[in-house]
């Protein structure tokens, strides 16, 4: 299975918020050039994770993007769900009607094709809401905080 990109920089965006010294609002491009990643790219995973109000983002010149809840709140399948990694998952394009005959059988046979894989999407989200991102940090790092991604990112820069 192949998870896309933007599903791996949301865990990583929202662990770092969760590790920013004193929980204090980091800007993107501090991330992306952390995480080694565009800035446009990185930009739209924040605003479909800020639209599903897991982060929440201020364009001030002291602003940056900031959680919005305990990390410890926030599952796997939030993520996923936020950014819409599976969102029409399920896409059969008909291609039986052309092979096979039999309509009426044919038919079925996708319908059932289609029902085992919505059940197993199904189970897949279920399992993804028992993984906690506070599980993903150091215990206790993140409760007020310990990396201060700007300073750390001037660092590498230099």
């Amino acid at each position: 299975m192949k998870i896309n990109k933007s599903a791996e920089q949301g865990v990583y965006v929202l662990t770092m918020l969760a590790l920013q010294s004193g929980h204090t609002p980091v800007k993107s491009q501090v991330l992306s050039d952390i995480m080694g990643v565009s800035d446009s790219s990185l930009k739209k995973v924040l605003a479909k994770l800020s639209a599903a109000g897991l982060v929440t983002g201020s364009a001030s010149k002291t602003g940056g993007y900031t959680l919005t809840r305990p990390i410890a709140q926030i599952t796997l399948y939030d993520v996923f769900a936020a950014l819409g990694v599976h969102d029409n998952a399920i896409e059969l394009s008909g291609l039986e009607q052309r092979i096979y005959p039999d309509a009426q059988h044919t038919r079925e046979s996708a319908q059932k094709v289609r029902a085992t894989l919505e059940s197993a999407l199904h189970a897949f989200d279920e399992q993804l809401k028992t993984l906690s991102l506070g599980e993903l940090v150091i215990e206790q790092a993140h409760s007020v905080g310990v990396v201060d991604w700007a300073a750390r990112a001037s660092q590498s820069q230099e």
